[in-house]
């Protein structure tokens, strides 16, 4: 009756954190080989990097809500709301800002972080601030953004050389110098003397500089500090350097966020200032429109003009009054002289104001009035009488003369009145549409003016506003300057050292996630409950045959407990015929199956070892039986059993059935020969034990197709070789049973893995085996005495 041992294994019980534990101590020499080697690079970094400074600054960014407004008609006084409807800034752009490539290459461009001196050291190159040098050095690039090596400067107070390997050119200071097609001018500070020295100058380009300080300059949040509060570190290897850095960045930060929150204010002064320039020129256009209609129209102001027009209306009707009078007078003057002779007295008239007419009056009168007193005294025939009628008749003509002239100059003066009168009147009655043109022309005029006195308070206002505004600027809190330089001693020699001790640690951690050989017990009883017949340690003196009757090591007495392990598995006496196979080759069947033999062998049993890996024999050379007749011709009729048949030199017991001569082209037809069984009949009827040395079941069918001649199976697994999966190959065999009575044997055993026949055998066989080499030594003493 067969018999059942095999159960399911129990499942995985998953990460195995003591077999990795086990793993990183005995790796242990692997921590401290990557640990030391990890503080000498840590020294060695220490030693030729350069110390850089950290600068730090804390400010107070400005809210958005700190400027005033910029609505058309605010004012620079103007409220801007409560503070605490203010928003609060957002810390991650202004942090973004800070940090820009922008800002950067301002402080570049400012501190001409692009041009590089320093001084030559024994170790390392020690950069100087441009500002300690006593020359300033002016530069023009070719290529901006072209990084060039290092060059050698030489100054002297009489002037200066640049070298570049073998190249040497030589300067006067202030004035131009050309190399490498860049402009290099190097003028001397006043009041400073030049002392004799050599410097190295490099240019890294305007990119490599901002790549450079970006890398080097960070902001953050301080939570501590409030909703904007902000941190900005600067490393560098000039302190004093590092902190104009500070001051040039918030600087441009300030202005950038000045010229950002202040351009709707700037636009809208630029837009008042050019309607102003509009407005003025049709302000021009407006007032000229006014002197035109003023020049052409003779009026400065209607209503004043339609008044004196009136007036002179008047002042014509009173003068053309005034000659009616005269005339009136006239036709007096001249009736009365025609009507009264010359006896009668004329009136005479001061309204004419003629002089002329008035004195030939009063003449004429005189003469009247003394040719009256003559009459009266005397007689008509007075002797004084004709001359005075004479005088008189003259007189009376000259007067007649008078009236004329004055009659003729009114007629003139009307005919004048008359024009004036019509012209005064035409220019009245056209007065109203003139008075509405020239109201129009005013009120365009006036809203022109208006328009252009608000338009210059307005601008006046605005740029109060910005003026009051103003680059109102980060608020900075605290500065710090660190006294120590980075990199930190203590901090890379413990970078160091964890990163010495973390490599191997994942490297270690990594192989034992991604292997999957068999390298614990654990490993195979976790996968399959089939019996281990037996653990081989792994032998270094790499012999094929490592047991004999007198051979006491470790793996000699494995080979034993094999043997002991296979009468105890509790199979009948008929259960002779032994199959040992694997999954692949190279996991040491071959070696076993000589082994088990010989140990079968020594015990006074009768053995016999078959070779049927008929496509990769090894145990023929091993035993010194190459191209000798075996398996092959007897089943091909060549040859009988007895011709098979050799003894092992050596081994009593044991004889050996070679694969034969020549292979066959066809292993797996071979061995179904019905010659197969009658082979099997004579060996289990003259041999204790029958070992089959057959070929890995994975290659091949062939171990299956002899499984059936075979009354136990052994499965070699080797140590740290054979797959965890190959195990899982031999459970199906199991269950499918083509395989009788499968057992495993775990070969190549390195100590220290847990197995339970191998652990501790070195120091006990060790002795053992010089006890019984010096016992032997003193037996072959005895024989030679």
């Amino acid at each position: 009756m067969e018999q059942k041992y095999f159960e399911e294994p129990e499942e995985s019980k998953g990460f195995d954190a003591k077999r990795l534990f086990s793993k990183l101590a005995k790796g242990y020499y692997w921590l401290i080989l990557s640990a030391g080697v990890c503080l000498a690079v840590a020294f060695v970094y220490i030693r030729y990097t350069t110390p850089l400074y950290q600068v730090s600054t804390f400010i107070q960014v400005q809210s958005p809500g700190e400027v005033t407004t910029n609505i058309l008609g605010g004012s620079a006084f103007g409220g801007n709301g409560s503070p605490a409807a203010q928003a609060q800034p957002d810390l991650n752009s202004e942090i973004f800002k800070l940090e820009s490539a922008a800002l950067i290459h301002q402080i570049v461009d400012s501190l001409h972080l692009d041009i590089e001196v320093m001084t030559k050291g024994r170790v390392l190159d020690k950069q100087l601030h441009l500002d300690s040098l006593p020359f300033t050095i002016n530069l023009k690039r070719w290529d901006v953004d072209e990084a060039t090596p290092v060059y050698k400067l030489m100054v002297t107070d009489e002037g200066y050389k640049i070298q570049h390997e073998k190249e040497l050119v030589k300067g006067v200071y202030s004035v131009p110098l050309v190399f490498h097609h860049d402009t290099i001018t190097i003028v001397p500070k006043p009041f400073i003397t030049i002392q004799k020295g050599t410097y190295l100058l490099r240019f890294p380009g305007k990119d490599g500089a901002v790549a450079k300080y970006a890398s080097r300059i960070s902001a953050s949040a301080v939570p501590k500090g409030g909703m904007a509060m902000l941190q900005i570190t600067v490393k560098d290897e000039i302190p004093e350097r590092a902190k104009q850095i500070v001051e040039v960045l918030l600087y441009n930060y300030d202005v950038a966020n000045f010229e950002f929150k202040s351009k709707a204010l700037r636009t809208e002064i630029e837009f008042l200032e050019n309607r102003l320039s509009t407005v003025s020129s049709e302000l021009a256009t407006q007032a000229n429109k006014v002197k035109d209609f003023k020049s052409n129209n003779k009026v400065n102001d209607v209503g004043t003009s339609a008044n004196q027009i009136l007036g002179n209306l008047v002042t014509l009707d009173s003068k053309k009054s005034e000659n009616l009078l005269k005339d009136n007078l006239l036709t007096q003057v001249e009736n009365s002289i025609q009507q009264s002779g010359q006896e009668q007295i004329i009136p005479n008239v001061t309204a004419l104001q003629d002089p002329g007419l008035s004195g030939f009056v009063d003449q004429f009168n005189k003469l009247v009035l003394r040719r009256k007193e003559i009459l009266d005294r005397g007689t008509p025939q007075d002797i004084r009488l004709p001359d005075i009628n004479a005088a008189l008749g003259t007189l009376k003509s000259s007067i007649f003369t008078s009236i004329n002239s004055i009659r003729q100059q009114l007629r003139t003066s009307n005919d004048f009145i008359v024009n004036q009168e019509q012209s005064a009147t035409g220019r009245f009655q056209g007065m109203t549409e003139k008075e509405k043109d020239l109201n129009q022309t005013n009120r365009v005029l006036g809203v022109k003016d208006a328009l252009y006195t608000f338009l210059q308070q307005k601008i006046e206002d605005k740029k109060m506003e910005y003026a009051s505004a103003g680059i109102a600027g980060s608020r900075i809190i605290d500065w710090n300057i660190s006294k120590s330089v980075n990199p930190k001693p203590y901090m890379v020699y413990a970078m160091g050292l964890m990163l010495g001790l973390l490599i191997p640690v994942m490297i270690i951690v990594v192989q034992f996630m991604m292997n999957n050989k068999v390298e614990t017990r654990e490993d195979v009883q976790s996968v399959t409950s089939l019996p281990i017949a037996g653990e081989i340690i792994l032998d270094d003196s790499k012999a094929d045959l490592v047991i004999a009757e007198e051979t006491v090591s470790p793996i000699a007495e494995q080979f034993r407990t094999l043997r002991t392990n296979i009468s105890y598995m509790g199979y009948g006496p008929d259960q002779k015929v032994l199959m040992v196979t694997s999954s692949v080759s190279g996991e040491g069947k071959s070696f076993v199956s000589l082994n088990l033999a010989s140990s079968l062998a020594i015990s006074s049993k009768k053995v016999v070892l078959l070779e049927f890996d008929l496509r990769n024999p090894s145990l023929s050379e091993r035993l010194g039986f190459k191209k000798s007749p075996g398996i092959t011709n007897y089943l091909r009729g060549e040859m009988q059993i007895d011709d098979v048949v050799q003894l092992v030199p050596e081994m009593e017991n044991l004889v050996f059935i070679s694969a034969g001569t020549p292979l066959p082209l066809n292993p797996g037809e071979i061995i179904l020969n019905p010659r197969m069984k009658s082979l099997f009949d004579y060996l289990r009827a003259h041999f204790d034990y029958v070992i089959m040395d057959t070929p890995p079941v994975e290659a091949v069918s062939d171990a299956l197709s002899l499984g059936k001649m075979a009354d136990i199976s052994f499965f070699v697994l080797r140590h740290k070789y054979t797959v965890r999966p190959s195990i899982k190959l031999i459970n199906q065999l199991h269950l499918d049973q083509k395989l009788p009575h499968i057992s495993l044997i775990i070969n190549g055993i390195k100590p220290g893995y847990g197995f339970q026949h191998v652990y501790g055998y070195g120091y006990e066989y060790g002795q053992m085996g010089k006890s019984k080499k010096k016992k032997k030594s003193s037996d072959s003493k005895l024989k030679i005495a």
